[in-house]
């Protein structure tokens, strides 16, 4: 139960922490014990929020500029490409699976097909290791008639429009964030050395130590 009561007050605590840099960005935070140093925190901790919203509405753009790109070009691959049979001239041989760009079970023939016009086509397609000659075997033709792949499916769609979405937002973010970091640690050198500086003066009349 206690656990159930302190996420809310977590959540609620980040989004009060960054209202207040985002009035404390804009100046609306008058408080006596803000310094200049407080408010160029905040405009760096406002600016670096802007940027990752930024980079979120950018990576909708590209995810869904590259889906339909690619729901058009797995349109035009369905109408161009048709799968015809093809007969192996040689029993398959291990091809694709030795190099592990292929199921294991997969194997590599040489056939011979009929493409547009009736016209013959020969050459090396993937089948099932194994597959002995004179084996009928369907494969994926282009315009044509040469061999290709078979044409994208949604599912190829959708994770290409998935990973530039992820890529854009991946890459912009963490430039974002390493902005701030950089930043961050140079305002946090100066607010330092600014510290110094004025404890020196008033440390001697705090203490009551003669000054140097």
């Amino acid at each position: 139960m206690p656990h159930d009561l302190s996420e809310p007050r977590q959540q609620g605590t980040a989004r009060n922490a960054l209202w207040r840099h985002l009035l404390r960005a804009v100046g609306r935070d008058a408080g006596p014990l803000v310094r200049p140093a407080d408010r160029v925190r905040s405009r760096l901790v406002a600016g670096c929020a802007l940027a990752v919203v930024a980079a979120l509405a950018l990576a909708v753009t590209a995810a869904c500029g590259t889906w339909g790109a690619e729901h058009r070009r797995a349109l035009n691959e369905r109408q161009e490409r048709r799968q015809v049979t093809a007969t192996t001239v040689q029993k398959a041989v291990t091809g694709t699976s030795d190099s592990g760009s292929g199921p294991a079970d997969e194997g590599l023939a040489e056939a011979t097909w009929r493409g547009p016009g009736n016209a013959r086509h020969k050459g090396v397609v993937a089948v099932p290791l194994g597959t002995p000659a004179g084996s009928p075997v369907r494969v994926w033709v282009d315009a044509s008639g040469g061999a290709t792949t078979s044409p994208r499916t949604d599912s190829d769609v959708v994770m290409a429009s998935a990973l530039a979405g992820v890529a854009v937002f991946t890459v912009l973010s963490a430039a974002s964030l390493g902005v701030y970091s950089y930043r961050a640690r140079r305002l946090d050198r100066r607010t330092l050395e600014a510290w110094e500086t004025e404890w020196d003066l008033v440390e001697p009349r705090w203490s009551g130590r003669p000054e140097v």
